[in-house]
């Protein structure tokens, strides 16, 4: 038996919340093998990230080789790469492997929730020029989006809308743009891909834990593409999408987004601070191992 894997390339976080941590946990919950690469240690907690730790890109190298060199992951999810060593390593590792790497998500990570840069303005050129081009599907929220074109954030739908218009001209099969910060009732995205483009609203999850809701959604995403690959191998082609690649970008982003939205709202009741009301406490990751 060989079970769908995913490999996560991201940073580590302490508190388990965001990051490779994020990843590792969302991938268990969905059926899926996960295998981490780390990139950086981001120290930090509910309350923010106290400082960021990068790896050498050599020691991010060496571990893509020897996992690599032993496995064959079905999808690859992108995350946090903190600098342009490690940004480096990693887009050259995707050139060399690209046909061996299954679906490639890209979480164009670049700031923290309390506005700390996650990655150098040197990690970010590379990751625009080098790695955008390579992915399959690119998630960015509006302030990666901007940062990623050189234009401000969108403000609007149809702003989204713009962003993944445009960041899809620069590569990747499938671009989603979040909307996550522009407020109301609904929680917004825009997804571009081969068939067209597609607003995704549904109802925003008024939440304090929303620490390490982007590693969740894009390592969600990731393992329903390593889902699809499972099937194809197994003859179960009819499990996800009618429509081949299209039809399953669509859904499998509908349902990444659904996890993450069940994952805030049980998490509501939770309190793992020394400081109650404070911060952005994390996700309940685990909660289909939990539903009886």
């Amino acid at each position: 038996m060989r079970p769908p894997l995913v490999l996560s390339i991201s940073a580590s976080d302490p508190l388990g919340a965001s990051g490779l941590a994020a990843d590792l946990k969302t991938l268990t919950a969905l059926g899926v093998y996960g295998a981490g690469v780390t990139t950086m240690i981001a120290v930090g907690s509910t309350q923010g990230v106290r400082s960021l730790h990068r790896l050498e890109g050599d020691v991010v190298g060496a571990q893509l080789d020897a996992v690599l060199a032993d496995v064959r992951p079905d999808a690859t999810k992108i995350g946090a790469l903190g600098g342009a060593a490690a940004a480096t390593e990693v887009s050259r590792r995707v050139r060399e492997h690209r046909a061996e790497l299954g679906t490639l998500v890209l979480d164009a990570v670049m700031v923290d929730l309390d506005g700390t840069a996650l990655i150098t303005a040197e990690g970010a050129a590379v990751l625009a020029a080098e790695l955008v081009p390579q992915v399959d599907v690119l998630v960015a929220n509006t302030l990666e989006a901007g940062q990623l074109l050189g234009r401000a954030p969108a403000t609007d739908a149809e702003g989204l809308r713009e962003h993944a218009l445009a960041l899809r001209e620069l590569g990747p099969r499938s671009v989603l743009v979040t909307g996550a910060r522009l407020g109301g009732a609904d929680a917004v995205d825009v997804l571009v891909h081969p068939g067209g483009t597609d607003v995704l609203r549904s109802a925003r999850v008024d939440s304090a834990h929303t620490r390490g809701a982007g590693a969740t959604l894009t390592a969600a995403i990731a393992a329903q593409y390593a889902r699809v690959e499972e099937f194809g191998r197994t003859g179960q082609d009819d499990q996800v999408g009618s429509e081949g690649t299209q039809d399953d970008d669509i859904t499998i982003i509908a349902s990444a987004r659904e996890f993450l939205a069940s994952t805030m709202i049980d998490a509501q009741t939770w309190e793992l601070s020394r400081t109650p009301g404070t911060g952005h406490g994390p996700l309940n990751h685990l909660i289909t191992l939990s539903a009886g």
